[in-house]
């Protein structure tokens, strides 16, 4: 899920307008100094000044911080380690192509006043499916039916790492959930995950 979007004026780092979704709480001004400020040094220690790095992601443990700048501004979008790469970014994109074109001779003389920003919120909500876009691209395997432990003994039928994995398969998990909380890589638990589809103890 998307917890929160922000579309940041780029020069300024002054967050323009943000809406918030989820359960992750994060101060507006504190948010947008604290990116502008990993953005700025992250172009400091790009090796040709001509081609300066552009931070795009920052991982947390449990969740991840999008970036995409686009003109005048950056929109950040804080959400779910299990969403959807793509489909974030291709909303971000959609957001900040539609927020430039509404907004953007308005910028050009901006005074600091952020309160025209409001009327942008609407169109951020339908953008996002009020923050589920991502989530929806993203397959959350559940386990059919419990399985006992007693099968790791047999050796043959589901091995352990597979059965820990399994337990994890309860709908509300992606994969990349599924190996945080295991401990495993995500390419381990996906070539698990495939097996465990295969034997049709799990969908997807």
């Amino acid at each position: 899920m998307i917890h929160g979007i922000y579309i940041i004026e780029a020069c300024s780092g002054i967050c323009l307008v943000s809406r918030k979704y989820g359960d992750v709480e994060i101060d507006d001004g504190l948010i947008s100094g604290f990116l502008t400020a990993l953005q700025h040094f992250s172009s400091e220690l790009s090796i040709r000044k001509d081609q300066p790095a552009i931070l795009r992601e920052v991982e947390m443990r449990s969740y991840n911080i999008i970036y995409e700048k686009r003109g005048e501004t950056t929109i950040v979008a804080c959400v779910d380690r299990g969403d959807s790469e793509k489909v974030l970014r291709e909303t971000l994109v959609k957001i900040a192509d539609n927020f430039l074109e509404r907004f953007s001779n308005y910028l050009k003389n901006w005074r600091g006043d952020t309160k025209p920003f409001k009327e942008f919120l609407p169109l951020i909500d339908k953008l996002t499916l009020d923050g589920k876009i991502a989530e929806l691209a993203v397959p959350k395997p559940l386990l059919k039916k419990k399985i006992p432990k007693s099968v790791i003994k047999m050796g043959v039928f589901l091995e352990e790492d597979a059965f820990k994995v399994a337990n994890f398969c309860d709908g509300t998990k992606s994969k990349q959930e599924i190996a945080e909380e295991t401990g495993f890589t995500v390419e381990k638990v996906s070539e698990i995950l495939e097996k465990l589809e295969k034997m049709g103890l799990i969908e997807m």
